[in-house]
């Protein structure tokens, strides 16, 4: 009994050690991937693509099933890498613009446009968080309906889905403070945060899906 005992605090302290591991690990590969800036988006869904694999299937090896998922599905997302490059460009310029505007002196278009600015933003950001989530919940699928689901999954769960937009900010600008840690854990955080918070308990572990459309898998 004391041999089986050592063997489930070893397991429980390795799975334990675990967590850290393959979150900076997955975060290099994915920081690796996004490098070329159009491929962040492609980075990302590989990412959760193998985070998916190692909290439901138990599959820890997620440094290199990122760079596999990454190769499995480039081709379906870099248009979308493409397309979200723009947005999020297009974002932070009006951005910066609305701030600039705000700071010259009391300017009633700015004062209009920046909480829109921040809604279109917040709105954009719950849809890249949930597309890793979707990407893994049906494995088979195109971009459109990973989109698709992306938005179900937040819908579903609209507290969830603020309170880790929430998290996420205040990640951020922790990342801003301590820009050493983003290549290791700038990407993988907000991956596996997007994992706990918008795909547990949804039956995908056995397969199934309470999404649009069963999990293709």
């Amino acid at each position: 009994m004391t041999t089986r005992r050592r063997r489930g605090w070893e397991q429980r302290l390795l799975a334990a050690m675990a967590y850290p591991a393959n979150l900076a690990l997955g975060g290099v590969a994915a920081f690796i991937l996004a490098l070329p800036v159009l491929t962040a988006v492609p980075a990302v869904i590989a990412l959760g693509r193998a985070y998916g694999a190692w909290l439901r299937e138990g599959d820890d090896a997620v440094f290199t099933g990122t760079f596999r998922e990454f190769a499995a599905t480039w081709r379906r997302t870099l248009p979308l890498g493409a397309a979200g490059a723009v947005v999020v460009a297009l974002l932070v310029v009006n951005a910066t613009f609305l701030l600039a505007r705000l700071e010259a002196g009391p300017d009633p278009l700015a004062l209009v446009l920046a909480p829109a600015t921040a809604v279109v933003g917040a709105a954009v950001t719950l849809l890249l968080l949930g597309l890793p989530v979707a990407a893994h919940r049906s494995r088979d699928a195109g971009v459109k309906q990973w989109l698709a689901e992306s938005g179900y999954l937040v819908a579903r769960r609209p507290v969830r889905a603020l309170t880790l937009l929430a998290i996420v900010a205040a990640f951020g600008f922790t990342c801003g403070l301590l820009p050493t840690i983003v290549p290791f854990l700038g990407l993988s955080v907000p991956v596996y945060l997007a994992h706990v918070s918008l795909g547990q308990g949804d039956g995908t572990e056995r397969g199934g899906g309470t999404g649009p459309e069963a999990d293709r898998r």
